[in-house]
């Protein structure tokens, strides 16, 4: 009984992954490219899963094809840098568009070997224009400046992960 069942298992896979297609490559559509400056550091120390950090986020502003604006001074990152000495952001901050609509947004993400952060981004927003937002699949890039700029800000690009092509 017990080889039946292995067999039977066995060409089920076989044949669910013989008829298994690929459904397309997804495509991005830009949203837009934000500059956030940020404030002074508090080191909250290692907790014994990795040392955490909050690094305030005060300003700056965001520009795209379809929305535009200002970064709020009210939000901050707590990241934490693990024991292999890689940084993982865990931003919540709020836009305001020039049209005056709200957006709260929350990152999070590894920083790879050349210093940029890959970031899983999620809106929301009860303003009905831009209502999409909250529906979005969204990855951004984000980089640091180096110098004498390091700290100082970050840059973010932000991409929809739209329709499978």
């Amino acid at each position: 009984m017990r080889l039946s069942s292995t067999i039977i298992l066995t060409v089920v896979l076989a044949v669910a992954t013989s008829t298994a297609q690929r459904m397309g490559i997804p495509s991005f559509e830009f949203l837009y490219t934000v500059n956030a400056t940020l404030g002074e550091r508090w080191q909250i120390g290692d907790y014994g899963q990795g040392s955490r950090v909050v690094i305030p986020i005060t300003g700056g502003s965001f520009a795209g094809p379809r929305m535009s604006g200002t970064v709020n001074n009210l939000g901050a990152d707590w990241g934490v840098t693990d024991a292999k000495g890689v940084f993982f952001p865990d931003t919540r901050y709020n836009l305001r568009t020039d049209d005056g609509a709200d957006i709260y947004i929350q990152t999070s993400g590894p920083t790879q070997p050349n210093n940029q952060t890959l970031l899983r981004g999620v809106f929301q927003t009860g303003h009905p224009d831009y209502e999409w937002l909250n529906y979005v699949v969204a990855t951004g890039v984000l980089q640091r400046p180096t110098g004498e700029d390091k700290g100082k800000y970050v840059i973010i690009d932000m991409w929809q992960i739209s329709q499978i092509v």
